[in-house]
């Protein structure tokens, strides 16, 4: 082999050496890159495991990953008063070191492209009057919180809706740079089951039917006796009796096919009307449906009419005495979940 082949094969071999070598340092560089991404391997906190070390704060700029804990939110924030309460939603708490504009945080929500299968709440907490408060764009805040309503009147929560949801409050604090603490899954799942169950038991709506003994009522006296008890004709087409607050304590609405307006009330002539009692909704309790009982017994009598059922069968002072009885059990039991008739729990709850 001549002296310029021996050469041109020593060249060979050091370009093919370079070429692994530099291969070699790319593959290096790669993982380190990949790892401060990623992080370091860790559990699925969903399924109960621990997370892995990686809640230290992200470089600004950076795509890191802060992985969700179990952890609680910071004390004075835990026991400040919100909108979302551990007994009927299943809370993810961002925390983050720096604060972070209110308009940001929402662009971050936006972009999460959560479709969660129950309603979603996000507050905020502002150190300064120490209580959680609706995010606003104007805002700037380290401490924020998204609660999922665990249970309604069409149903409860499942596993993989608690799933998605810690996966958008997850890619919510990524775009953020914070930490994510999420509830306890397990736990969040059997009291989703506990409400279900109790909006089975106690979601009953109480309708009494007066039916007139004479003629036709006029709408005209209809209404004039609705609006000395208080109660006021909204667009609905129904009669509402409602308190200080607004909240609804019961309706009269016209049983027959034609609604009430303000318009019509003087033509409108009906032999028959219908009052509804919304229990879950209805604060006060037992109180309240005497109350609703009460203006029942007035308006049947100053119309002349009989109370009955929805089949049409006579309702006594025994009959609505039963019904009471009843009821008074379903206060009970709202009360030993910790949920009051009528409470802010209550109306998001039976909603």
């Amino acid at each position: 082999m001549s002296e310029l082949q021996l050469g041109l094969l020593g060249i060979g071999v050091l370009v093919v050496l370079g070429v692994l070598a530099y291969n070699k340092l790319q593959e290096a560089r790669l993982k380190r890159q990949a790892e401060e991404v990623f992080g370091s391997k860790h559990d699925d906190v969903l399924l109960g495991g621990k997370s892995g070390d990686s809640r230290s704060q992200r470089s600004a700029g950076s795509t890191g990953r802060i992985e969700p804990t179990l952890s609680a939110a910071p004390a004075e924030a835990a026991t400040a008063s919100g909108v979302l309460d551990p007994r009927i939603d299943f809370i993810a708490t961002l925390e983050t070191e720096a604060a972070v504009a209110g308009d940001a945080i929402s662009m971050a929500i936006v972009d999460s492209l959560a479709k969660p299968a129950k309603a979603v709440s996000w507050e905020c907490y502002n150190p300064q009057t120490a209580n959680w408060e609706p995010l606003a764009a104007t805002g700037e805040y380290k401490v924020l919180r998204a609660g999922l309503q665990l249970a309604d009147r069409k149903g409860a929560v499942n596993q993989q809706d608690l799933t998605d949801f810690s996966a958008m409050a997850q890619s919510v604090a990524d775009a953020i740079g914070a930490r994510c603490a999420l509830g306890a899954p397990a736990t969040a799942l059997q009291r989703a089951q506990q409400l279900d169950a109790l909006c089975a038991d106690v979601d009953v709506q109480i309708g009494l039917n007066l039916i007139s003994r004479g003629g036709a009522v006029p709408g005209a006296r209809i209404r004039a006796l609705a609006e000395a008890h208080g109660l006021a004709l909204e667009r609905d087409g129904r009669f509402h009796r409602r308190d200080e607050t607004g909240l609804e304590l019961y309706t009269l609405c016209n049983e027959e096919p034609a609604a009430f307006s303000a318009e019509g009330m003087k033509e409108l002539a009906t032999k028959s009307l219908t009052l509804l009692f919304d229990v879950a909704r209805v604060p006060g309790g037992i109180v309240a449906f005497d109350r609703f009982v009460e203006f029942t017994r007035a308006l049947a009598e100053a119309l002349s009419a009989g109370i009955v059922d929805d089949n049409r069968q006579p309702l006594d002072d025994a009959g609505l005495g039963k019904i009471r009885a009843q009821l008074q059990a379903l206060y009970v039991s709202m009360e030993q979940q910790g949920i009051a008739a009528g409470s802010p729990l209550a109306l998001r709850l039976f909603s």
